[in-house]
């Protein structure tokens, strides 16, 4: 069920109402909560009453994310985790503690809240480029992190419309980057080379 937080998030950013769309388990007052991280920032947001996060209130759900159930199968099957998906390799079972499913739902949570944030990014940082006319790519983050699902798309062209989508899996790190003439045909090294970033 579509609800109005969902409604009113597709106006500007269509990555976001598909994922959340996707998603069930939450009620309308909890998706607006989680639309509400999206619209003041994750780090400031509080819900349920002081001092509560919106994290503690949903962190008890046991939520349906499709996309997160098929990247897991994806990096099992490979053999290697990214770096933001510590704490979430094995699903828990039935014998799993209650301690240990709390904190691997609050861990699960805490990605999705990144996961929707990094698509509202990359989402609003390409309408700002398309407007300005200056061509983007995406880049992975140099700072020593590896993802052999990404290297295969450092430094694809990224444009509305165009048929080369970038996975932006549940903790993906990479990010869209302006491309200047000067940079147009260098090789991507993320650690040296001087990038336009996006302004947000």
């Amino acid at each position: 069920m579509t609800g109005e937080p969902t409604r009113r998030v597709s106006q500007n950013f269509n990555a976001v109402d598909s994922a959340l769309d996707s998603i069930r388990g939450f009620s309308d007052e909890e998706r607006e909560t989680v639309v509400e991280f999206l619209k003041v920032g994750r780090a400031r947001v509080v819900a349920g009453g002081e001092g509560t996060t919106a994290v503690t209130v949903l962190g008890d759900r046991g939520f349906t994310w499709p996309e997160f159930d098929r990247w897991q199968r994806i990096f099992a099957a490979s053999g290697t985790f990214p770096a933001r998906w510590k704490g979430l390799h094995d699903v828990p079972s039935s014998w799993t503690s209650a301690a240990a499913t709390t904190a691997y739902r609050l861990r699960k949570l805490d990605l999705l809240l990144e996961w929707l944030d990094t698509l509202r990014r990359g989402a609003t940082a390409l309408q700002h480029y398309t407007r300005q006319g200056i061509r983007a790519r995406i880049v992975q983050q140099g700072d020593g992190l590896r993802c052999a699902v990404c290297e295969s798309f450092n430094g694809r062209e990224v444009s509305q419309g165009s048929d080369f989508k970038p996975p932006i899996h549940p903790g993906c790190r990479c990010v869209l980057l302006a491309m200047t003439e000067a940079t147009l045909d260098e090789p991507i090294e993320p650690r040296t080379r001087h990038r336009v970033r996006s302004p947000l």
